[in-house]
This record gives C-alpha cells, sequence and structure tokens, in this order.
C-alpha cells in the first residue's frame, strides 16, 4: 500500500518499530557471527537470514518501496538459491557454469532489493516525520556495496584485513540503522 493512499484515506500509517527492531537485530547477530567462518555459523547465519526475509514480508505493505524490496529479494532468493543448487548437481559440465553465472545474478538482484528497502526507509522520514536526517539511512547500501568491492579486492593481499574491515563496514550499518530505528520508536511511541 502506498504511504501516501494511507495518509489520503486518513488510516494512520502501518507500525514499523517492531519488525525494523528484529530486522536490525538480525544484522547485530550477523555482525556478531562474521568473524567466524564454520559450518554452525554459516547455519545460523542461514536462520538470521530466514528472519530477515521474513521482516521484509511483514513491512511488504509499508510503502511501495517496501513492496518493492520484498519483490526483489524473493527474485534474488529464486536465482540464487534455485541455481547455486542445480549448479551443485551440474557439477562439471557446461550447464553447471551457467548455473553458477544464473548465482551470480541473483546476487546481484538480491542487491536490487536492499537498495529498494534503504530507499523505502529513507522515503518515509519526511512523511512519518522521523528525527533523522533525510539521505543517511541510504549509506546502509552504498557502504554495503563498496565494501563488497573492498572486501575481495583486500581478501587477495590480506585476509586479516578484509574480515577487520568487512566487520567495520557491518558495525557502521547496525549503527546507522539503531540511530534510524531510535527515530521511528520516538515517533510511533513505543
Amino acid at each position: 500500500m502506498n504511504e501516501n493512499m494511507e495518509n489520503l484515506e486518513g488510516l494512520p500509517p502501518l507500525p514499523i518499530y517492531h519488525n525494523l527492531w528484529v530486522y536490525w537485530l538480525m544484522k547485530l547477530l550477523t555482525l556478531v557471527l562474521l568473524p567466524f567462518q564454520n559450518t554452525v555459523a554459516g547455519i545460523l547465519a542461514l536462520v538470521l537470514g530466514i528472519v530477515e526475509l521474513y521482516e521484509l514480508y511483514a513491512m511488504r505493505e509499508v510503502s511501495d518501496g517496501m513492496g518493492r524490496a520484498w519483490r526483489w529479494m524473493v527474485v534474488g532468493l529464486a536465482l540464487t538459491f534455485g541455481s547455486l543448487i542445480l549448479a551443485l548437481l551440474a557439477i562439471g559440465s557446461v550447464l553447471g557454469v551457467l548455473l553458477l553465472l544464473v548465482t551470480v545474478a541473483g546476487l546481484l538482484v538480491m542487491l536490487v532489493s536492499d537498495y529498494h528497502f534503504f530507499s523505502a526507509l529513507d522515503e518515509l522520514i519526511l512523511p512519518r516525520g522521523y528525527d533523522y536526517p533525510t539521505g543517511r539511512i541510504r549509506w546502509c547500501f552504498w557502504l554495503a556495496l563498496i565494501a563488497g568491492f573492498a572486501y575481495k579486492i583486500l581478501e587477495s593481499f590480506s585476509p586479516l584485513l578484509s574480515i577487520v574491515m568487512q566487520i567495520v563496514v557491518q558495525a557502521v550499518i547496525v549503527w546507522l540503522l539503531w540511530q534510524y530505528l531510535q527515530a521511528v520508536k520516538a515517533k510511533e511511541g513505543v
């Protein structure tokens, strides 16, 4: 549902604090798991990702941007995991290589979803009157994008430095989300 349509109909905007708090908590737990490179940490990260996906699903009606973020995320996950499973079945063939390329495309689609999510959060600031600077929350997307490229470059030179950089960037993203969350909490009176 469009944020403007809700205001025209006289209905109060849908609250997002609880869903956004759980989403933030999943990002925080992901940050804690980041230094660990083992199977248990990978499984926990997958569970955290599923919870994040559910929270995005719960917020999809808040605005058009949130709805777009949800739809792009579903497409990205379907492409990524579907093609990855099929690529594992077709190891050693040309089809396996093509399916790995589709997996990469799915990851790019999930980046588009992140862009829509943080843009939607930014677009809610003025209509809802959050005490948060316009444009700041979008830095969560830009930092993750820039850090993704920098991480891959640093990984070949210094794996330790690349992990440290990734932790710092994720910590900044968690902090920016926390600030936004506090603005939402103050406005929604939670």
